[in-house]
């Protein structure tokens, strides 16, 4: 139970918050409805795990070594982060569709742009 607590604690560390209800947000606002909330929560996680930390170290002024070290520290650590991915992938699933369901709700609520 406690690798459990840690690996949920790590999955969505204080830091990583953030961007992660960013990403959320802007996936659900840009989603269509029928689209696959799997596939967008993967692409999702595609985004927050290799894009964004790449693009902040070169946008950080990170030399290209630094940044190839960076994506194989990565790689090679897949397999042991594995319990964190799947953690923060549901977690942008959940994100994602509760930002869904805010969006739909909100547009579906009656007001006076509606009735006119």
């Amino acid at each position: 139970m406690q690798d459990l607590q840690y690996i949920i604690g790590i999955g969505f560390s204080g830091a990583d918050l953030p961007r992660a209800i960013i990403l959320a947000f802007l996936f659900a606002m840009f989603a269509k409805g029928e689209q696959n909330l799997w596939k967008i929560g993967l692409l999702a996680l595609l985004i927050d795990r290799t894009v964004w930390p790449i693009a902040a170290m070169g946008s950080s002024g990170a030399d290209i070594q630094s940044i190839y070290a960076a994506i194989g520290g990565m790689a090679k650590s897949l397999k042991d982060d594995l319990g964190i991915y799947i953690v923060r992938y549901i977690g942008l699933v959940m994100m994602i569709g509760g930002f869904r369901w805010l969006r739909s709700s909100i547009h579906g609520f009656p007001g006076k742009a509606a009735t006119a």
